[in-house]
């Protein structure tokens, strides 16, 4: 199984107190306006697969907008017992929310119907993946023809260094802000990280890496965009250093073409 920290009770209440839980669900996702351009223009009556769900935000957002069903997966059941007290059955009956570890998608029979959904999303969840490709795999299967596969990661800059932080630097105006200092970019693999207090493990891996894994499986790329920090983010994430202007997440969609060619 996959590492579960979410299901630590020290970090799931550090995590709860966290800007991105406290402002909750779409107003705590900076990047989702940029997300949002790269979804269908329209998800009525769409069959819809939400990875790594956490708190259900998507999948709730996703019902509002018209999708006839949403299946939400999440390994952690700290995160499904708050997507289902945040989800009252008499809104969100479409929603089914099952504990599922997506690392090891094989190891769950029958999870998805081959050719099921209209759409698939994840939102900061396949960064934490060892088993990336099988679980790419599983995706282009489970959608349908035409299918659309949207997701964000944490941009490889921040996966890539061993010892991630920032410096201290000023510019030419002698205005301050902090330098993120990338390094070990092209070695890619485990990485483990201090965060609210607790050791966290990621995998990285380069932006071709994830665009050759895409193809590979069978997707065809449709929209590679990056996220930065704007003046409005800052605000809202005071956690977030003034870091002059680098991407925080990659955001990628890719379609299953209708032919099933690679």
């Amino acid at each position: 199984m996959t590492q579960n920290i979410y299901d630590r009770p020290s970090f799931f209440e550090s995590y709860s107190k966290y800007p991105r839980m406290v402002q909750g669900g779409i107003a705590g996702a900076s990047e989702w306006p940029l997300l949002e351009t790269m979804l269908p223009p329209s998800l009525v009556n769409k069959t819809v697969l939400d990875l790594g769900c956490g708190d259900g935000w998507f999948s709730r957002w996703a019902l509002d907008k018209g999708a006839r069903s949403v299946c939400a997966m999440d390994v952690s059941q700290n995160m499904l017992s708050r997507a289902l007290s945040l989800s009252p059955s008499d809104k969100y009956s479409g929603i089914t929310f099952r504990q599922v570890d997506i690392d090891n998608f094989s190891d769950e029979p029958q999870i998805e119907e081959e050719g099921k959904y209209d759409v698939a999303f994840s939102g900061l969840a396949l960064h934490y993946l060892v088993n990336l490709e099988a679980a790419l795999r599983q995706v282009f299967g489970s959608l349908k023809p035409g299918g659309l596969f949207v997701f964000s990661v944490e941009h490889p800059i921040f996966t890539a260094p061993r010892r991630p932080g920032f410096n201290k630097s000023k510019s030419e105006t002698e205005e301050s802000h902090q330098d993120w200092l990338l390094s070990s970019y092209f070695a890619e693999g485990e990485r483990e990280v201090d965060w609210l207090g607790a050791p966290v493990r990621k995998q990285h891996r380069t932006i071709s890496s994830y665009l050759k894994t895409l193809r590979a499986v069978g997707f065809e790329v449709v929209v590679v965009d990056e996220w930065g920090v704007s003046d409005d983010d800052s605000r809202k994430h005071p956690d977030w250093p003034n870091d002059g202007g680098i991407p925080r997440f990659l955001l990628i969609s890719a379609m299953k073409r209708v032919d099933g060619a690679k």
